[in-house]
């Protein structure tokens, strides 16, 4: 039996279905590539989370701007705008730029080959300082110095955040201070610095003295003998004429008239004209102090003196400060006027060399004085002369009883001092139209204290206090004024 042989059958074709795993209603179209429509669908989505357009960026952020001129001043305005959504700190940028402008407008007597004054070491200091009260102050006070010059309130504000912050520092390293060990410059420089501080902010009337009293007390700390180089001289020469200011006003002895604090600093570099004017200033107090009277130096011209007061001391020790003081006019001649023009002197200040005059070039150590430190100098000598004046009028007449009030009579003394009160004013106006701001400012507030409190014509007495007034308001040095007029 034979096998029947067939042709095999073919299999239906089954229709594709869709997966099980795939429903058809979550089958996702083919996404829409019209970016136009794309767009408009993100709109108009409520769940779409909306992000913010900023079309012009920040510079600061994007970039950093070069610290140099206006560029410096615009990259501060620009950090004080609204935040943007993505804002990275430029704290080294900004407080390169605020030091840089601060230093640059403060420095004042620039020298042609001598040393460098201390002003032009913060930036250093700043930067490679490890004591964190030194760092903040620099940053504190260079802000408030940018918001006074630029009158900018936003930078002032945030400026007081870091003066608190070096402030808690300082006290805590004040703290730690042992009489057996010398202070740092550093020590001495941070409260200078927030002295300064409070010379532009003014937080309170009397902050500024006491900032300079404890940097006169640490450079006692130091001695005489630690502070003849370097930058401890530099800051020892800034303080005792600071020094020198406020206790003629105060009529109190400075602890930096001693003999050893005359001598012992100035081994190594004598003294200058500055300082040799500086040396009578500090003896004015002491001499006043002969005829047994406290107070102030208005107490001490506005009250009369008793009968039994030996004067006769005070007498002579007078005579001989005011021979002193026209030995230096005889001296430094080109100091005593203010000279609109630079001029470059060796370095004790005694000659005057011609800038004009390449062939007259100095050899040895000189210094270029701007026109406010001779207009400085010649209203410091001024004022200087005007209370030794002053001082001698008032012990040369007969005591009187204090029911009777003291009448001055119009002498050869009194004539001068009227002159020199007029100079100082002259003087000061000349400062406020040319460099209202900078170190050499900031001491002519001194001479108009003087003229305001001693001035022998009420006239004269009232243009001084309204110029403090004005200087306070206008030109950013009213915690200096406002401690000055008050007084």
């Amino acid at each position: 039996m034979t096998d029947k042989v067939t042709k095999p059958r073919q299999r239906k074709k089954r229709d594709p279905k869709p997966s099980a795993l795939i429903r058809e209603d979550v089958i996702k179209e083919k996404p829409i590539t019209n970016l136009a429509v794309r767009n408009l669908d993100r709109i108009d989505s409520p769940s779409t989370l909306q992000l913010a357009v900023v079309p012009n960026p920040n510079p600061v952020v994007v970039s950093r701007p070069t610290l140099e001129g206006d560029d410096a001043l615009t990259a501060i305005r620009w950090r004080y705008k609204l935040p943007m959504l993505f804002q990275p700190s430029q704290q080294d940028i900004f407080d390169t730029a605020f030091i840089s402008h601060f230093v640059e407008l403060n420095r004042g007597v620039r020298s042609q080959n001598a040393g460098i004054p201390w002003i032009s070491r913060v930036p250093d200091l700043h930067n490679y300082s490890i004591k964190p009260a030194l760092r903040l102050s620099i940053r504190a006070a260079s802000m408030a110095f940018y918001s006074q010059v630029h009158q900018d309130v936003s930078v002032l504000t945030d400026s007081y955040r870091w003066y608190m912050k070096g402030l808690n520092y300082q006290r805590q390293s004040i703290s730690s201070l042992d009489g057996n060990s010398i202070p740092s410059d550093d020590a001495v420089l941070v409260p200078i610095i927030l002295g300064l501080y409070e010379v532009y902010a003014g937080t309170t009337p009397t902050s500024v003295f006491h900032h300079l009293a404890a940097a006169t007390k640490i450079l006692q700390m130091r001695g005489p003998s630690n502070c003849s180089s370097g930058v401890s001289l530099q800051l020892f020469k800034a303080m005792r004429v600071s020094d020198a200011h406020k206790s003629l006003i105060f009529n109190r002895p400075s602890p930096l008239s001693t003999p050893e604090w005359l001598t012992l600093p100035f081994i190594v570099h004598p003294k200058n004209a500055h300082h040799c004017l500086t040396d009578i200033l500090l003896a004015i107090p002491a001499c006043i102090g002969l005829c047994g009277r406290s107070g102030s130096l208005a107490d001490f011209f506005s009250r009369p003196i008793p009968h039994s007061a030996d004067l006769q001391p005070t007498r002579q020790r007078t005579k001989q400060l005011l021979r002193d003081i026209d030995d230096w006019a005889e001296r430094y001649p080109h100091l005593c006027y203010a000279d609109p023009i630079a001029q470059i002197v060796n370095a004790d200040m005694s000659t005057s060399i011609l800038a004009t005059n390449s062939s007259n070039a100095p050899k040895s150590p000189s210094l270029m004085l701007p026109d406010t430190f001779t207009a400085l100098t010649a209203a410091t000598f001024y004022a200087t002369r005007l209370t030794l004046i002053l001082l001698r009028d008032k012990i040369s007449s007969p005591p009187v009883s204090p029911n009777i009030a003291r009448i001055r009579t119009e002498t050869v003394g009194i004539a001068d001092a009227i002159s020199h009160s007029i100079s100082i004013l002259q003087v000061a106006a000349f400062i406020e139209s040319t460099h209202p701001v900078g170190f050499d400012f900031m001491r002519s507030v001194f001479p108009l204290v003087v003229v305001g409190l001693l001035g022998p014509q009420e006239h004269e007495q009232n243009l001084a206090r309204n110029m403090l007034v004005r200087w306070g308001e206008r030109r950013g040095v009213g915690g200096l004024c406002g401690s000055w007029v008050h007084i």
